[in-house]
């Protein structure tokens, strides 16, 4: 059995980082990695210091974590999140997936951005930073410049993704994004049912779905991948 990396465009955040994994019988499975890189609204300068970690369950299984840390230093709010998945077929490793992204935020605004990122094998890096009015950037995928005010993927703050684009911290890609509201729906947290309201958020060859509850909090996020199995996020 081996893996065969098949990478995308974009990645969580705009396409996702996908994997196929071959089996000696031909058949193939695609795990979309959905990885919501750690981000920041306009509100962004009253977040508080705090920590959120989440469980990635394929199909119901756990294959592994992301976690997110807000500081704040002096104007700055800082957000760091690592990732690590790991996926076996009859006991035999055939994915891994490793990254980590440091992002500080000036007046609800992105300043600067650091990420690495291994997927499978192939890494990938993104290098950003406020250079007077715009936004310069440097990935492994090609230098491109910004204007305005950037945002990533922030999952955790549902005001954020209703920017008309959002930078993918995986690959640098400035992607196109909508979300709309689909309704109430309740989540199961820590065995407990939390009210809460349901969003769909849609790009170029991106589906995710994400729960938040009355109050705002992130609370799962969820898509369903090109092989009919579901990508799950889960609050902890």
């Amino acid at each position: 059995m081996r893996a065969k990396l098949q990478g995308p465009p974009v990645h969580p955040s705009g396409r996702h980082a996908r994997i196929q994994v071959m089996s000696k019988s031909g058949g193939a499975m695609v795990l979309g990695l959905l990885l919501g890189a750690a981000a920041a609204v306009a509100r962004t300068a009253d977040l508080p210091p705090g920590s959120w970690h989440f469980n990635a369950l394929l199909d119901g299984r756990r294959i592994g974590e992301h976690d997110f840390v807000v500081t704040h230093k002096e104007d700055e709010v800082v957000i760091d999140d690592v990732a690590h998945f790991k996926v076996t077929l009859a006991l035999i490793p055939v994915y891994a997936y490793e990254h980590q992204n440091h992002e500080a935020w000036r007046n609800g605004c992105l300043a600067a951005i650091t990420s690495h990122t291994n997927d499978n094998g192939k890494k990938d890096f993104v290098h950003g930073a406020m250079a007077g009015d715009a936004f310069e950037i440097e990935s492994s995928r090609g230098a491109r410049t910004l204007s305005g005010c950037v945002h990533t993927f922030a999952y955790w703050d549902k005001e954020s993704l209703l920017a008309p684009r959002l930078l993918n911290a995986q690959t640098g890609e400035y992607q196109a994004v909508t979300l709309t509201r689909v309704g109430s729906q309740s989540v199961s947290v820590g065995g407990q049912s939390i009210a809460a309201t349901r969003y769909a958020l849609r790009a170029a060859h991106l589906s995710i779905d994400v729960w938040y509850s009355d109050s705002g909090q992130w609370l799962a996020l969820e898509s369903k991948l090109e092989s009919g199995r579901t990508l799950r996020y889960e609050i902890q």
